[in-house]
């Protein structure tokens, strides 16, 4: 159990740190909120508390008065909550947290270049870059408010950008985000490389577990790395009339 809270405070802790630099950052009692207007990450409301009727309810009347807002549920038993599907919330998407101890070094196949973001032009590849990837928009403005408290970095391969990726570092926890790569550069390895390269740097910099919330279509790699799954991260909008 201390591991998921450990993986759900490191996402959580992300996307509280960016809203806080636009003072869009919000708690409300349980419910929590990271809004930036103008960007489409991360604009997140969450919960610290078990989902009742009542809640629900709260969650359901902020996220009317912001549509922009995904609300992110965190479910450990990993099983469908009617109440959502029942108050007008609709699934978007699944993803995965996993975590996985940090022991021996991972050998690579591909010398990487690891570029942190420093700068403005910089912060403006990496959002277009993540933007390629992912097809939505990290906004470059974001990453110049946050640059100095998290490490952005843009990936090479013989001088050529194949992706992005973030470090993010509480205690011991390395929380691994945003590892996305250009379509270009797609099933040519690059994804299980870059994950090997940036574990090592973690085992280097003597963190102890690394964590990450995997999409349906990289959970398998993961789990062959020897992640194993913490919870079901559940993202769901409000039904539109």
């Amino acid at each position: 159990m201390k591991k998921t809270t450990e993986n759900i405070e490191n996402l959580t802790g992300l996307w509280k740190l960016a809203g806080q630099q636009f003072i869009g950052y919000e708690k409300d009692n349980t419910i929590l909120s990271s809004f930036i207007q103008g960007s489409e990450w991360p604009n997140k409301i969450w919960t610290e508390a078990p989902l009742s009727e009542d809640l629900i309810s709260q969650l359901r009347d902020k996220m009317e008065q912001n549509p922009q807002l995904t609300f992110s549920y965190f479910n450990t038993n990993t099983t469908d909550n009617p109440l959502l599907t029942e108050r007008s919330f609709e699934l978007q998407f699944n993803q995965t947290g996993m975590s996985m101890p940090l022991k021996s070094l991972f050998a690579t196949q591909k010398v990487l270049d690891f570029k942190r973001v420093e700068t403005g032009l910089q912060a403006a590849l990496w959002s277009t870059a993540f933007q390629s990837a992912f097809g939505y928009d990290f906004g470059a403005r974001t990453l110049e408010k946050t640059l100095d408290k998290v490490p952005y970095y843009l990936v090479y391969h013989n001088k050529e950008l194949v992706g992005t990726i973030i470090l993010y570092k509480i205690g011991k926890i390395a929380g691994v985000h945003a590892l996305g790569i250009i379509p270009e550069k797609r099933k040519q390895g690059y994804a299980t490389e870059i994950m090997y390269n940036i574990l090592n740097k973690a085992i280097k910099d003597g963190l102890e577990w690394a964590t990450l919330q995997a999409s349906p279509m990289a959970k398998n790699m993961y789990l062959k790395m020897g992640f194993t799954v913490d919870f079901l991260m559940q993202n769901y909008k409000l039904k539109q009339d």
